[in-house]
Formats: structure tokens, sequence, C-alpha cells
């Protein structure tokens, strides 16, 4: 998926706008929606958000459908989990992740849900922000220890890394990361390629520079990302020109294509040639027994 679109979940103009945007992911960020009772109504919203584009008779696009809950050391991260679990997201988002455990933790969480609320069993996806604080940065490598079934991908943020590093900045003057989220943003990608899940890149910190988003959409791309995050509805266009194909790329496909065709060809034809010389031919080939002549009345068959 080339364009993951974060809408706030207690903006519901946002919400009612985003599955016309054309994104290839919507996800619904729960992180703003403040704890306590108020939630509630909130949590239902989302909930059947939800369960309304998750239905092709209602949905006017497709696109899927996943949530980002608060990291695990937030009070009610499992009941708003749970109240928002009700419209079957295909994954959730968790920030801040610090290692291993903390999928696994999130993992265990799905597993009892999806049996309280009938989902299909590791239905539910997991895709973590990773190296959002110092010690996450540093223990990134031992992500790989542990692959957890429900793995997805992995997704970065650089401005919750900057923050949890005491950045003031995130790019130098030239535009490029700085040299900490340099490190987070190619380990992201390192890990994802390495475990056969996604990669997704940040958003551009500016939405209103479309030339700078468009810049960072080819970077993602051309770098090896799956995809990119987009704060804003125009980020989704420049997402996706950037991973369409170019003239050339796609001229390269179809003569790959053309030539795997042909081979297919020559392939088969080496097969039956191969036959012809052992004596052996296939049964489809094999010729239909003639039949005897049968004489015509009153004339003896000779021989």
């Amino acid at each position: 998926m080339r364009s993951w679109l974060f809408i706030e979940g207690d903006n519901p103009g946002k919400m009612a706008k985003a599955p016309m945007v054309g994104a290839d992911a919507v996800v619904v960020d729960l992180t703003g929606i403040p704890s306590g009772p108020g939630a509630a109504p909130l949590l239902d919203e989302i909930a059947e958000w939800l369960r309304a584009h998750n239905d092709p008779l209602i949905a006017k696009k497709a696109f899927a459908r996943w949530v980002r809950i608060k990291p695990l050391d937030a009070p009610l991260w499992r009941e708003e989990l749970l109240a928002v679990m009700g419209g079957s997201p295909e994954g959730v988002i968790l920030p801040k992740a610090t290692g291993s455990d903390q999928i696994r933790t999130l993992g265990s969480e799905l597993y009892e849900i999806e049996q309280k609320l009938g989902i299909k069993h590791n239905s539910t996806k997991i895709i973590p922000q990773i190296g959002e604080t110092a010690r996450a940065a540093l223990t990134l490598h031992e992500l790989t220890g542990d692959r957890q079934p429900r793995l997805n991908g992995f997704m970065w943020n650089a401005q919750n890394v900057a923050r949890g590093l005491g950045a003031k900045r995130t790019r130098c003057a030239d535009g490029s990361w700085t040299d900490a989220l340099s490190h987070v943003r190619a380990m992201t990608l390192i890990l994802a390629r390495s475990m056969g899940v996604m990669a997704i890149d940040t958003e551009t910190g500016d939405p209103r520079n479309v030339e700078r988003g468009a810049v960072d959409a080819g970077f993602a791309r051309q770098d090896g990302f799956h995809g990119m995050v987009a704060s804003h509805p125009k980020q989704v266009a420049a997402i996706h020109q950037a991973y369409s194909l170019s003239a050339s790329e796609k001229a390269e496909a179809e003569a790959v294509i053309g030539l795997a065709n042909s081979r297919s060809i020559t392939e088969m034809l080496a097969e039956m040639e191969a036959g012809d010389e052992s004596g052996q031919s296939s049964p489809a080939a094999e010729p239909a027994p003639t039949p005897s002549p049968t004489p015509l009345p009153g004339i003896r068959a000779i021989g």
C-alpha cells in the first residue's frame, strides 16, 4: 500500500471526507482523544465508521481501515482498543513501540478481543512505530529476534523521534534528515526488508509544502519503502504520482512479461522434442488406434 492517510478520530468532518481522498489506507488516530467517560461516544462513532466502510454496498471507494491506538503505557488503551475493534479494522498502528515485548502484548490483547467479538483469528495486523525513544532507537536490531505472526510492517514518525531525543530540528539546511533521524529511517527500511514486511516512510512535516512532499515521496520510493504516511489529502496525490511507473519502467515490465511468455513457449517445445527423441510421447499427443477395415457387403476381404 502506497499512501497511509492519518485522520484525527475526534474530527467527524475529516472522517467523513477521508474515504473520498483515494488513499490506499486510512488510519483513524486515537492518540488525541482524551481518556475518560467523554471518550466513549467518540470511540463508538469510530467503530461505526469502520463498520460502514467495510461494507462494499456502502463504501464508495475501497481502502484499508486501520487505527492508531495510544501507547501501551496509557491507562485505558485496552478499553479504547476494545471499543473500536467492534468495527473490525484491518490493523493497528502501535506508537512508541519499545521492543518485541510490546508487540507481543498487543498481539495477545488482540487475540482475546478477536475471540470475544467473533473476529477471525490473527486477522488484525500490527505495524509498530519504532525508534521513538533513545533506547528504542539503539535496540531496533533486536526486533528481528522475535517475529510475531501479526507483524505487517514497520513505520517511523520523524516528529515523534525528534521529540523523544529532545531534538529541536528534524532536517539539515539542505533538507536531508538529521543523523539520528536518518538512522531510524534506515533501520525501519532494513528491518522491514529483512523480515519480509512493509516499510512505511514518515510524512512530510508541512503539508502545505507540496514541492517538498513530492520530493520526499520520490525519495521514499527510490530508497525502497513500500509506502508513505500522509497527514493531509494533498499529500496522497503526490505519493501516488511518485509510486506510479515511468514510461521506461512500463517498457521494461512489458519486455520482461514478453520474455517470460517466450520462454514458456520455448520450454514447452523443448519438452516435446525431448519426448520425441526418447521415443515417449505424452498421452495427449498419442495417436488414436486405426480401426480395422470393415468389408463392404458382397465383397470378400482379402488376406
